[in-house]
């Protein structure tokens, strides 16, 4: 039924928390960067050349990681892998904090960088592989609310140690290897834990009837092959994708566009940035409580009309600074309803337990990979022609609605198991 709603467990949430935490340390590895490249660039002589191949160099393993890590997990076991990526993103996180040259700096973003790509689409099939899918979206909302809080805190804590010089690094990179250290030592040490993510796979697939769905190995040739499963990657990439596209702009480059473009201060810029990220999470506590519910879809064309209309406005009024502060705060709450938790949703859903992690991470890795190219030119283009930036907004969030609205119909013809809707699995 569409209105039965499945109550989270103490070990639901034990599982959410705990997996939760990779998105987190995801959130915090990049926003801690970002941070953290201003005070390189004074003490480690970094030239600009220099500070974007650091960026470079994360987004890339991020990428890299995704693609294989996906992969592996789904070959040699989600909870095995899953435990690796966590643990390297410790060893990845400690060595930036105490890197005083270059070349130790690059080795730590390559490590934290490859096993935080590659934990994303495990922990999602860690999760979703211990869960009935009428909990899906608050369990992935979830990891959502640990992915704002990774930015926020990260803020936060650059904020309080601006003035320390290397000292503000290492307590950024240091507190996310720590988390990261803490996290594997429960994954790895404390029995109770093992015991509850066993039982609740031996609970799922008894509810699933599922046990000979989870015994069969897929390759990635195998199922790029298989119209069942590609027809959905692509959608689901190309949503991803031009969803993304706007949600990395402007989640990397507000503060640019405001202080270069618009000419507002840095102090400005940073109060903007700081109230859209506490609307994106108080939102995100509302789709919490309606992400399982029928109301996810209804709350998703709210999402993207009101994506649409903010850059619409933003385009004819592109001169208007104001504008461009409202409507910026508007469109970052919007994204909480229509992006990045429907897409793991849906990529939880539209395939099987063995070949969700080989997927997800397909699909992951290559939108990173291209967006990390639009990045490249989006300072240029925000010189050139903010009003063109804008415009070509419009067009993906267009783009990104259609895919969206396309995904949906598909469930509905398919008849995949979605409790949101009256049009549930067909037995």
């Amino acid at each position: 039924m569409v209105n039965e709603k499945v109550k989270l467990s103490k070990a639901n949430v034990l599982l959410i928390i705990v997996a939760g935490l990779a998105s987190y340390m995801d959130a915090a590895l990049l926003v801690s960067l970002g941070v953290a490249l201003p005070i390189w660039t004074k003490y480690l002589s970094l030239n600009s050349w220099m500070v974007g191949l650091v960026s470079t160099m994360l987004t890339v393993a991020v990428a890299v990681g995704s693609f294989v890590g996906g992969w592996l997990s789904d070959r040699f076991g989600r909870v095995t892998v899953f435990n690796a990526d966590i643990f390297f993103v410790a060893v990845g996180s400690l060595i930036i904090a105490v890197a005083h040259n270059t070349t130790l700096l690059l080795v730590g973003v390559v490590i934290a960088g490859l096993a935080s790509g590659a934990d994303l689409p495990t922990s999602l099939a860690v999760i979703s592989e211990r869960m009935s899918s009428k909990l899906y979206g608050r369990a992935i909302s979830s990891t959502q609310i640990f992915w704002t809080v990774g930015i926020l805190l990260s803020q936060f804590i650059g904020f309080i140690t601006a003035n320390s010089g290397m000292g503000s690094p290492a307590a950024l990179f240091g507190w996310i290897g720590l988390v990261a250290l803490v996290n594997w030592c429960v994954r790895v040490f404390s029995k109770r834990f093992k015991t509850i993510e066993t039982d609740l796979v031996v609970q799922e697939q008894a509810t699933e009837d599922s046990m000979t769905q989870t015994t069969k190995k897929y390759s990635l040739r195998q199922l790029l092959h298989t119209s069942g499963f590609l027809v959905p990657m692509i959608l689901l990439t190309v949503f991803y994708l031009f969803w993304n596209l706007p949600a990395n702009t402007w989640g990397s480059f507000v503060n640019y566009f405001l202080v270069t473009i618009d000419g507002r201060t840095q102090a400005y810029s940073t109060i903007v940035a700081l109230i859209a990220n506490i609307v994106c999470l108080l939102v995100n506590l509302i789709y919490l409580k309606v992400s399982d519910t029928k109301y996810r879809y209804p709350a998703m064309y709210v999402g993207i009309a009101v994506a649409l209309v903010s850059f619409v406005i933003a385009g004819i009024y592109s001169d208007q600074w104001q504008v461009f502060t409202v409507v910026y705060i508007f469109y970052s709450g919007s994204t909480v309803l229509c992006g990045e938790a429907l897409y793991k949703i849906w990529s939880q859903t539209f395939y099987p337990v063995d070949a969700r992690a080989t997927m997800t991470g397909f699909s992951y890795g290559l939108v990173r990979v291209l967006t990390a190219v639009f990045s490249l030119v989006t300072p240029t283009l925000m010189g050139y022609s903010p009003e063109l930036l804008l415009w070509i907004m419009v067009g993906c969030t267009v783009l990104f609605g259609t895919c969206a609205i396309t995904i949906v119909m598909i469930i509905k013809k398919m008849g995949l198991k979605d409790p949101t809707m009256k049009t549930v699995a067909k037995s």
